[in-house]
């Protein structure tokens, strides 16, 4: 809302004040009725000299909180909120909790409101407390409670928490920002857990963490791959490829975070062959550039550079990418000279400079990109809306 909806806002408000305050003064005594109209025009002064503290000030006082007002007040600090004067929309919630007369439910829809101000202020225990209030005592705002409960756990790194939390949401099929479903959530916070385990060495407590997250969805590539990373620690590369051929039935468009443990495992288990066929049948079923230049790669490693020219020669023309070219560059410099060698040389630093320059991810969510890929996108804080980007420039 722009300043002047915001003026206007403050003087509707005001207006409210006064004609409630004069209607009921009308029904009391002359002295309250010149109160309320003192109170008015004092707000109407702040407003118009652009002091809109002060007629925040005015607005509470000559305002009466009751049914008919409250929808006002809430209004008004909501509007506040989303314009980031945070510390105004917290006077007036915490002015709405410390009038008598509202009912348990207006009580509770205000103390949700206030909690909100805390987060969006930074003062997340403040707000934890009013939430965990709630959700014992309020079964219309539960919900509501339980997803900021969530979100602030989440912030926090508070794991178990946060599971915790979405354990007691009833309905199942709620969803969160950016289309999430309660129990993709619930896989990520799994995982997140077993990521701690991991670097603790707990394998067991690991194991039953990333089991948890495939209950939760079975189409969880974050928990595959971590169970793949496991496994191989472990020394159990066949297990590991296991959860690796996983990936391409759960999101293929994630096959290139898998393909470097990929080629260890059939290294390890000594099927190279296996692994050429593998990633050929990949490339047909679910092409990328990645696999392009892997697939190149494992040819190279036979001391075939034609052949791999060739090959990165022809996927080229079905699909052009900025990658597999320079890939391509990088075969032919050693077997070129003279002119030829400088010429390639300065293509490379052209093209070298291109893909420093062009993202590898993107958020399909809010368009957030970086080069690395973030489980829980830093724009919108979507979990598992980063993707590799396709196209000349990616995948």
């Amino acid at each position: 809302m722009d300043a002047v909806g915001y003026f206007l806002l403050l003087l509707f408000a005001l207006a409210i004040g006064y004609g409630a305050g004069y209607f009921k003064s009308r029904q009391t005594n002359t002295s309250s009725k010149n109160d309320y109209t003192l109170q008015y025009y004092k707000g109407l002064s702040y407003l118009f000299n652009e002091q809109p503290d002060g007629a925040i000030d005015a607005f509470i006082s000559s305002l009466e909180v009751n049914s008919d007002t409250l929808e006002t007040h809430l209004a008004l600090g909501n509007m506040l909120r989303k314009r980031g004067e945070v510390s105004k929309a917290i006077k007036i919630h915490q002015n709405l909790l410390a009038r008598p007369g509202l009912t348990i439910k207006q009580q509770h829809e205000s103390q949700l409101e206030l909690a909100r101000d805390y987060i969006r202020s930074g003062l997340l225990d403040r707000a934890e407390a009013l939430l965990l209030e709630l959700v014992k005592l309020s079964s219309a705002y539960k919900q509501a409670a339980l997803i900021h409960l969530i979100e602030i756990y989440q912030d926090e790194n508070e794991w178990d928490n946060a599971i915790f939390m979405a354990s007691k949401i009833e309905d199942k099929s709620c969803m969160f920002g950016g289309g999430q479903s309660l129990r993709q959530l619930q896989a990520h916070f799994s995982c997140e857990q077993a990521l701690v385990d991991l670097e603790q060495k707990n394998h067991p407590k690991a194991k039953a963490h990333l089991l948890d997250a495939l209950s939760y969805d079975a189409s969880s590539v974050r928990a595959s791959l971590l169970f793949a990373r496991l496994q191989m620690s472990l020394g159990s590369y066949r297990v590991a490829l296991d959860y690796l051929h996983k990936i391409p039935s759960q999101d293929p468009d994630l096959i290139p975070e898998a393909l470097p443990m990929i080629c260890e495992s059939y290294d390890r288990l000594g099927e190279s062959d296996a692994l050429l066929g593998y990633l050929q049948w990949l490339l047909e079923t679910h092409p990328s550039n990645s696999l392009v230049i892997v697939i190149a790669d494992r040819l190279l490693r036979r001391s075939d550079d034609h052949q791999a020219a060739d090959f990165i020669a022809e996927q080229f023309k079905r699909r052009p990418s900025i990658r597999t070219l320079n890939r391509l560059i990088e075969i032919y410099l050693p077997h070129s000279e003279g002119r030829a060698r400088e010429n390639l040389q300065l293509l490379k630093q052209l093209v070298d400079t291109v893909i420093t320059e062009k993202p590898n991810y993107c958020c399909n969510k809010c368009g957030f990109a970086g080069n690395s890929l973030h489980w829980l996108c830093p724009g919108c804080k979507t979990w598992g809306s980063i993707k590799p980007i396709r196209g000349v420039s990616g995948e």
